[in-house]
């Protein structure tokens, strides 16, 4: 049977079966400096649920609880209009970012390439070898040794997994919670518990095998880049002008750079040629920059054959109409957080009618009506407020008054209306709850109620 010829993705044989991709070790000053910057993104994953401001996790994104912390600032369920502008400025950062220097958050800060490569291929290294001796292997029958060193990988592969996993719940439910249910039983905390492991299985999944194939088939990143990229954004450039004719191509014109190495193949995460121009499977992550600048340094030409450039080969230019837009969005949206965020209140009451009968008589003189507040305190302090009902011929029925709320603490107090059946007007009366400071001076909050009653 003769075998098909089909054009596809670099990950895929002629038969449309997947091909380990197995990147060649790179050295070079861009390897460096992302090196240093992935490193430090790391470390930022891991510490900062450790780290609090004003008592506070740097950032808390508590859902069961819906409190939220970022930057020693406390949030609440009924901040979350303030998500909005947090989502609308990362998406539109990112835009803009990727309309100037185009996929540098796949390259240098995307989490799939930033523990991909700084941390799963090197734990490969350590244990398989090289990777050229890893690509000799995949046409070795399997033995003892070799299944060795692949269950020690796949062990090492499980625990930094694992790290990752507890890591990223932190940021969900903190990092003291989370070192304190790791020293309990799991079914003391069934629900992250499970969801922990899930996240541990997908990290294996992903970083352990799946690997390019996300940025490739799953990533919606790739798919939309070029709505967001043009043709001065900055990208891994091939100097076709430069390079072609390549070696071992006939042709009329002289040989050009390019001696046809296929070095920068052979390093590319995700196995294209940047020979055949801007793809969408390429990452930027300048792997084939520093592999091609060492070998023009070896074949004494200059270097850049591949490099960041732009497809019309003009200086970068940050002020174009298109980022133009997108800093102006972007400095509309920081304003709104900014105005929005200073406009808080320490406090933040709700008035709610308790979930029972509209009215109870208590004679048949007096209505009793059941209401209940829900007090947010904002502020770093503990606050101390005082109930007032208006008219004062409405009585004012709770347990306590005044009514403590600790430091971004919330509390939920009960409380009863007394009022005369005569007071009534056709089964309804208005009234109004106050929320006083602790001097009783300040007027913190007010709402009008209705009473209810029988008709009269």
């Amino acid at each position: 049977m003769s075998e098909p010829n089909l054009d596809s993705i670099a990950s895929l044989d002629e038969w449309g079966a997947r091909k380990t991709l197995i990147p060649l070790d790179v050295h070079g000053k861009w390897k460096t400096r992302k090196t240093w910057i992935q490193w430090a993104l790391l470390l930022f994953f891991l510490v900062v649920p450790w780290i609090k401001i004003n008592g506070n996790p740097v950032i808390l994104l508590n859902i069961g609880e819906r409190r939220f912390s970022f930057f020693g600032y406390l949030f609440f369920a009924h901040d979350g209009p303030l998500i909005f502008f947090i989502l609308a400025l990362s998406v539109l950062g990112l835009a803009f970012v990727t309309s100037v220097w185009g996929r540098v958050w796949c390259g240098y800060a995307c989490p799939q390439t930033v523990f991909i490569e700084q941390v799963y291929r090197r734990i490969e290294s350590w244990i398989e070898g090289s990777p050229l001796e890893r690509r000799k292997n995949l046409r070795k029958p399997m033995t003892g040794t070799l299944a060795f060193k692949k269950g020690i990988k796949w062990f090492l592969f499980f625990v930094v997994s694992s790290v990752f996993a507890h890591s990223f719940a932190a940021y969900f439910v903190g990092a003291e919670p989370i070192l304190q249910m790791i020293q309990q039983p799991p079914h003391e905390h069934w629900t992250v518990f499970l969801v922990v492991t899930s996240i541990t299985a997908l990290l294996l999944f992903d970083f352990g095998w799946f690997r390019e194939q996300f940025c490739i088939i799953m990533c919606p990143y790739g798919r939309f880049q070029s709505v967001l990229m043009d043709d001065r954004s900055l990208a891994v450039i091939y100097d076709e002008e430069r390079g072609e004719p390549r070696k071992g191509v006939k042709s009329d014109k002289p040989q050009g750079d390019c001696i046809n190495c296929k070095r920068c193949v052979e390093v590319c995460p995700t196995g294209i040629d940047i020979r055949q121009g801007v793809q969408m499977e390429c990452i930027a992550c300048t792997a084939c920059i520093d592999a091609c600048d060492e070998i023009m340094t070896k074949v004494k030409k200059p270097l850049g054959l591949i490099r960041y450039d732009n497809v019309v080969r003009q200086p970068l230019k940050i002020f174009k109409p298109r980022s133009i837009i997108y800093m102006t969005l972007l400095a509309a949206i920081t304003i709104g957080l900014v105005w929005s965020v200073s406009q808080r209140k320490e406090l933040h009451v709700t008035l709610l009618r308790a979930k029972d009968t509209p009215y109870q008589m208590l004679n048949d003189q007096e209505i009793l009506n059941h209401f209940k507040l829900h007090i947010t305190n904002q502020s770093g302090k503990a606050l101390r407020l005082y109930l007032k009902m208006v008219p004062e011929t409405v009585k004012l029925v709770t347990q306590v008054n005044p009514v403590i709320v600790g430091a971004q603490k919330d509390n939920t107090v009960h409380f009863f209306t007394r009022s005369q059946r005569s007071d009534l007007s056709n089964g309804a009366e208005s009234a109004t709850i106050q929320v006083f400071s602790e001097d009783q001076q300040n007027l913190l909050f007010e709402k009008a109620l209705t009473l209810l009653g029988p008709k009269q």
